[in-house]
């Protein structure tokens, strides 16, 4: 009889129990009784026989995704139940973490019929906002203002929304924001202490202690980009454009179409699009006032 592997780590994020043999960081330890998913270090194949969506770095069927990060690991997640992981080359245990709280995850979400949106999501004066956009738009930035203006953080970069309810609610992931050294700068925040997410990339986990940790339905969904005008705009989207920018701003799209995930994702973005309010902002590409953006949050969406 195979020996059953040993779990030194035991972590509760975005509404699940997980048992781990890597620690993950962020990820909130927790008492489990019966872990939902496992994270152990294992054998992980360089490539999957039947897949039907492939990358440079991953490939992917409906119940497998294959990712492999160069120097640092190997990952497979399988039937949104399931990450082993294969070290490669002397990877740090920060570098093969952030991977796991970052795409693994987000392969898992999908295959555990959730919706993952790149996004932030906060709490603010008992209104769940989720801050949407590409990588540098200043999602985790106005997150992080808006918790020091005295909301709560529910999920940083990555928000799995949950449809369980009567509205569409937001998982709490962990109380971390993954926050770039130029927004630790703008707050007056010394990174220097602070754990870097991953070699040299100057991003750093910074710990929140105003973490909401259940799940809130979403008031309005923001889609966070730049421009090269000088003016900040403000555009209330509807129908089919609503639809597109969720779409848009999916985590981890690539790794579902010709897949049932794919249908799956379609009808759940759907049901977002009916019954969340989304509204584009477009601010200046050289100037992020969060102080406006906070100013713009009180006068017309938590005073309504």
């Amino acid at each position: 009889m195979p020996e059953q592997p040993t779990y030194l780590f035991s972590y509760h994020a975005y509404g699940l129990d997980i048992l781990s043999q890597i620690p993950v960081t962020g990820f909130e330890p927790a008492v489990i009784f019966r872990a939902e998913v496992t994270i152990r270090l294992g054998d992980v194949p360089e490539s999957l026989p039947d897949a039907v969506n492939k990358g440079v770095l991953y490939q992917s069927t409906e119940t497998e995704f294959l990712l492999q990060i160069d120097r640092v690991a190997r990952y497979h997640v399988r039937n949104g139940s399931e990450i082993v992981v294969q070290l490669l080359g002397k990877s740090s245990p920060g570098d093969v973490s952030a991977f796991i709280s970052g795409t693994v995850l987000g392969a898992l979400m999908h295959q555990r019929r959730m919706l993952p949106i790149h996004a932030s999501t906060v709490v603010y004066n008992e209104k769940c906002l989720v801050f949407a956009g590409i990588s540098g738009s200043g999602k985790s930035t106005l997150a992080a203002a808006v918790i020091m203006a005295g909301g709560s953080l529910v999920a940083d970069d990555i928000s799995v929304i949950d449809f369980s309810g009567e509205k569409p609610a937001v998982c709490p992931a962990f109380p971390m924001i993954r926050i770039w050294e130029d927004s630790l700068k703008h707050f007056g925040i010394p990174y220097h202490e602070l754990e870097p997410v991953r070699g040299e990339l100057r991003k750093f986990y910074m710990p929140v202690s105003l973490f909401h940790r259940s799940q809130t339905p979403i008031h309005r969904i923001f889609i966070l980009a730049t421009h090269n005008k000088e003016k900040l705009e403000i555009k209330e989207l509807q129908g089919l454009d609503k639809f597109r920018v969720l779409k848009k701003h999916t985590y981890l799209f690539r790794g579902i179409p010709k897949t049932g995930l794919e249908q799956n994702h379609f009808l759940l973005v759907n049901r977002l699009a009916v019954q969340v309010p989304v509204t584009l902002i477009t601010r200046p590409n050289d100037n992020f006032n969060t102080g406006r953006l906070l100013d713009y949050l009180n006068e017309t969406v938590i005073s309504s």
